[in-house]
């Protein structure tokens, strides 16, 4: 539909052995010249991670940005993979790889008066997303991890289209950020770590007022400084 060409990829084991997710995946990372943006449920794939650590070694001005779900510890077995990749990558690539988590916020005025309580909310990320250069994205069931690429059964469709994948891009950015966003991979990086930080500082702020503040009836917008921006 609209004269898009759109590649369907599978993972299907024996007896089928086929891998076309993460050969498409390979191909689009080995072509790598200025970003590289993920937004999956999981984020522990050291079959793919190699690769985009040389690619990242290969071409520096290379960015990563990765919008995963909080693991714990306890809970997830696959942690040591996730926490692997990322102290890999923070180590060294500082300033051309992020991590992100999303969050939601809403404010509330209870006890009738002047308690003004926020609610931080996580989000439960379940896309499979890679986005490259805005030339290359890929979506569908498999995740960032060894088993959908190797030997659980899944889908999912591949384009390579630049005005199409920049477009795609633009609307996925302008959504977090909730402001239009530059088609430069360098400014937008940037825009998404000092959105992040502001965030970072707001969630401090409140942590430290116990959650709540005295903001009159509730009638006035929150001062920025209580006010996350975007996502």
């Amino acid at each position: 539909m609209g004269g898009k060409q759109v590649q369907i990829t599978t993972t299907m084991p024996a007896p089928y052995h086929e891998n076309s997710i993460l050969e498409s995946w390979f191909n689009a990372i080995n072509q790598a010249q200025e970003y590289i943006l993920i937004e999956d449920q999981y984020w522990r794939i050291p079959i793919l991670l190699d690769a985009i650590i040389q690619r990242m070694r290969d071409v520096p001005q290379l960015r990563l940005v990765v919008i995963t779900m909080p693991i714990n510890e306890w809970t997830d077995g696959g942690c040591y993979w996730t926490y692997e990749g990322h102290e890999r990558l923070s180590a060294e690539f500082p300033d051309r790889y992020r991590l992100y988590q999303l969050r939601s916020f809403d404010s509330v005025v209870t006890w009738g008066w002047d308690e003004t309580e926020s609610r931080f909310v996580d989000m439960y990320i379940h896309s499979k997303l890679l986005l490259v250069d805005d030339k290359f994205l890929s979506v569908g069931s498999c995740n960032k991890n060894n088993r959908g690429v190797i030997y659980e059964r899944e889908m999912s469709a591949a384009v390579l289209d630049p005005d199409w994948v920049a477009q795609q891009r633009r609307r996925i950015l302008t959504n977090l950020l909730k402001r239009p966003v530059s088609d430069d991979p360098q400014v937008w990086f940037g825009e998404m770590a000092v959105s992040a930080a502001w965030n970072d500082g707001v969630y401090a702020a409140w942590d430290d007022e116990g959650w709540d503040i005295d903001n009159g009836d509730g009638s006035a917008p929150l001062p920025a400084t209580w006010s996350p921006v975007g996502v």
